[in-house]
């Protein structure tokens, strides 16, 4: 009976598997990068949205075809404001396609992981943190040499062909507010800055300052934005509640957008 029920089993047959180089290839560089990723596994203390490299996966991570990479070579479990002004780039940046924010983090005693990279770049544990640009036009890496401030960084990897958002500003009006300048001051742009203040950002007060920035240029010129700076700077100077700070505060971001419009 045993045999009989055996005989009479059905035979599943699973479906032939395409060769793994032919699914590779279709994938794509997307699927590369994904790959990195996972081959550099996110250590203990490496920050949210970076991606751990070391001796193993440096090389690998930055030959991915069209991908730029922005690697900060740091201490082990780094800490303090430059980290975090490091954290505060690696949020912005996973919106950016064909980004990727990579951190080598290098030991000082014990195995002293990563040490051979730090040579290799020709670093000391005292100039830490340090950030490369690695792309097409940088295969050998474009070393930062600015204040480490998430601003200075953003603005730094704009002017280098990566379209990073502003710290503390919206991309799209970003975006709007860089073709508004360098389009005539057209009314379209200026249009669609309304339309998304209006509806997609309407709970953040920031959208209504672009739209204000605006329609003040085409009533006054783009000189306007210089002498708002001014304005708004000797209002931060000077004894203003709280509130009215965080306000001239995200003012001063958006006018920061309009003033470097010739990074992008």
């Amino acid at each position: 009976q045993v045999e009989a029920a055996e005989r009479a089993a059905p035979v599943c047959l699973r479906p032939a598997q395409p060769p793994a180089s032919r699914t590779m290839g279709r994938a794509g560089p997307l699927l590369a990068a994904l790959a990195a990723a996972l081959l550099a596994q996110v250590a203990e203390g490496t920050a949210q949205g970076a991606v751990k490299l070391d001796n193993y996966t440096f090389d690998k991570a930055l030959s991915i075809p069209g991908f730029s990479h922005l690697v900060k070579f740091d201490r082990s479990y780094a800490y303090g404001e430059k980290e975090d002004e490091f954290k505060t780039i690696c949020k912005l940046a996973h919106t950016v396609p064909k980004f990727l924010v990579g951190e080598v983090p290098v030991q000082e005693y014990g195995e002293k992981e990563n040490d051979d990279l730090k040579d290799r770049f020709g670093l000391t544990q005292a100039d830490f943190p340090v950030y490369f640009l690695f792309n097409e036009a940088n295969k050998k890496g474009l070393k930062y040499s600015g204040d480490v401030k998430a601003t200075e960084l953003v603005a730094w990897l704009r002017r280098n062909q990566v379209r990073m958002p502003s710290v503390g500003t919206i991309d799209e009006l970003d975006q709007l507010a860089v073709q508004f300048l360098k389009e005539g001051l057209a009314d379209a742009h200026l249009q669609s800055a309304k339309k998304l203040a209006e509806d997609q950002y309407s709970t953040d007060r920031k959208s209504g300052m672009y739209v204000k920035i605006m329609q003040k240029i085409k009533e006054k010129g783009e000189s306007y934005v210089a002498s708002e700076v001014d304005r708004v700077t000797k209002i931060l100077q000077g004894k203003i509640s709280v509130e009215k700070k965080a306000e001239m505060e995200d003012k001063m971001k958006v006018l920061g957008v309009f003033a470097s419009k010739d990074e992008l």
